[in-house]
């Protein structure tokens, strides 16, 4: 919402409440737990990145080397047949668990995308719950914040995000940033409405516009991925990039 990364309000996922204070040195998603809103659980476990799942030594092999594969050749260029000589199995062993090698890149990095979206999720139920509370005003204060979750949680899965982003020409991930563009661009268009309605947002822009704003803005944010950044350094990173996509929302949209 504004300036950050959402999808379409999940009513399940709706915040309860907020609480007053919060450590200011806390991590920015119990930050964010303090505050009242319910965040998914950042899933730590496993290759992908995802939730736990049950898997052989053999499968776990097969993770590895690939991921390896991938992150140094990229999907379309690495090679199937260096990864299972290198993993030490025969190919008979491999489509024991993948069909073929765009499995294998899928189960390194689909749960890892899943998570991200839940925290769009949560992020678009807790702005538009700022509308019925009559809070709008903290919109881009509530933004920054998951912004910083956002991020987390793409290092977390550092990776993961780094062969979505990077390596997923030939893939059905290879269109994922554009697509998550087009997917905050749409639900931003319905929550601007909502304000405009109420009287909370005054300006106007072309959906053209909006689309390009957008775009520039993911861009900048998976930039920090893209160029192997420092966490640390990535931390910083975004709170410029936060206060100059404020500062522009503010003057394109006049938020009231």
């Amino acid at each position: 919402m504004l300036n950050q990364l959402s999808v379409l309000p999940d009513s399940t996922s709706a915040p309860r409440g907020r609480k007053a204070r919060q450590p200011e040195n806390a991590d920015p998603i119990d930050k964010l737990n303090l505050l009242g809103y319910n965040i998914p659980a950042v899933y730590t476990t496993g290759i992908s990145g995802g939730v736990p799942m049950e898997r052989t030594e053999t499968q776990m092999k097969i993770l590895e080397v690939g991921k390896k594969e991938f992150l140094e050749k990229g999907f379309k260029d690495a090679s199937l047949n260096k990864i299972v000589a290198e993993a030490g199995f025969t190919k008979g062993a491999f489509y024991g668990y993948y069909p073929d090698k765009a499995a294998l890149f899928e189960d390194l990095v689909d749960e890892a995308a899943k998570g991200l979206l839940e925290q769009f999720k949560a992020a678009q139920s807790a702005h538009f719950d700022l509308v019925s509370e009559e809070k709008t005003k903290d919109s881009l204060k509530l933004s920054t914040e998951y912004l910083r979750v956002f991020v987390e949680y793409m290092y977390t899965h550092f990776d993961a995000f780094k062969l979505i982003l990077c390596r997923a020409e030939g893939t059905r991930y290879a269109n994922f940033l554009e697509e998550l563009v087009e997917l905050e661009v749409e639900c931003s268009e319905e929550y601007y409405a909502l304000l405009r309605k109420r009287g909370k947002l005054s300006g106007k822009m072309t959906k053209q516009l909006h689309h390009m704003i957008t775009s520039a803005y993911f861009t900048a944010v998976c930039e920090t991925i893209a160029h192997d950044m420092p966490k640390e350094e990535a931390m910083r990173y975004i709170e410029e990039l936060a206060k100059f996509f404020n500062s522009g929302w503010k003057g394109l949209l006049r938020l009231e």
